[in-house]
C-alpha cells in the first residue's frame, strides 16, 4: 500500500493583505460619502438662509402695501427719489436710480432677529406720476463673513 501524504489546504480564509486592501478601498468611499454630505449640508443652510431672507422680504413689503399712500413708512425722507426724471425717459438723470440702491441712507429700515437687515427706499411719481416705487433690500451675514442680498421692487399707487 502506498503512503498518501494528505495536502493540506490553507486557502479556507482571507490573507492580510486582502483585508488591508478591502479596507482602503472602503476608506475611500466612506471619505466620498461624507464629503458630499458636508457639500449638503452647506448647501441646505445657504437655501435656509436665501428661503428666510425672501420669506421677510416679502412680508414687510406686503405689509407696506396695505398702508395707506401717504402713511410715514412711505415717505421718501432723503428727497432722493422725487423729480429725478425732469425730461420724463424713464431713466434718474443723474444715474442715481431714484435714490432707490442706497443704503447708508436709506428711506427706512428694520432688524429682523439680528440676523436680517431690511432697508428700503422709496421713489415718488416713479414710473408715473400718482405712484411710489419701493425698493425692499434684505441683507445678511451667511457662513460667517459672506454678505448676501436680495432685492425686491413694487410699485404703489395713489387711490
Amino acid at each position: 500500500m502506498k503512503n498518501f501524504k494528505k495536502k493540506i489546504n490553507n486557502s479556507k480564509g482571507f490573507t492580510l493583505m486582502e483585508v488591508l486592501i478591502a479596507l482602503a478601498i472602503f476608506a475611500i468611499g466612506i471619505l466620498g460619502v461624507a464629503k458630499m454630505q458636508l457639500s449638503a449640508i452647506s448647501g441646505n443652510s445657504s437655501s435656509r438662509g436665501v428661503t428666510e431672507a425672501a420669506t421677510i422680504g416679502q412680508q414687510q413689503l406686503e405689509m407696506l402695501m396695505s398702508l395707506p399712500y401717504d402713511d410715514p413708512l412711505l415717505l421718501d425722507t432723503q428727497n432722493d427719489g422725487t423729480d429725478q426724471d425732469a425730461d420724463n425717459n424713464g431713466s434718474d438723470d443723474d444715474g442715481g436710480n431714484f435714490g432707490l440702491d442706497e443704503i447708508t441712507t436709506p428711506d427706512q429700515s428694520a432688524t429682523i432677529d439680528t440676523v436680517y437687515n431690511l432697508f428700503w427706499n422709496i421713489a415718488v411719481d416713479e414710473p408715473v406720476t400718482g405712484a411710489k416705487k419701493i425698493r425692499m433690500i434684505v441683507r445678511w451675514k451667511s457662513s460667517g463673513f459672506n454678505t448676501k442680498e436680495i432685492v425686491f421692487d413694487t410699485v404703489k399707487v395713489s387711490m
